[in-house]
């Protein structure tokens, strides 16, 4: 597998856009990662508790800092759950923002 770049997204406060609505804003982490596939079991156990897992990322552990969202080729991810598999690995488990 190759290395992809994924964007962890760190939530720093709201402004307002240029109608006045109140938007958050973000503050942008490259990094890189892998893209792997969600275990059938979670995927099907997440379904029946109404969650759409989409993807899943395995990064370094020292780079994530409880960040909720991530941004992977255009689209922006919600971060339903974190592993540690070890040392060196750290899955996130992810639902695509429709």
């Amino acid at each position: 597998m190759n290395d992809v770049e994924i964007i962890l997204l760190t939530n720093i406060g709201s402004d307002t856009d240029k109608d006045g609505f109140e938007i958050d804003v973000f503050e942008e982490t490259a990094v890189w990662g892998r893209e792997c596939s969600i275990r059938g079991s979670e995927f099907y156990e997440a379904q029946r508790q109404g969650i759409k897992l989409s993807a899943m990322f395995i990064i370094k552990p020292y780079e994530y800092e409880n960040q909720t969202q991530l941004k992977y080729e255009g689209n922006i991810y919600i971060v339903e759950r974190t592993y540690k598999k070890d040392t060196e690995n750290l899955e996130l488990v992810c639902s695509r923002i429709e």
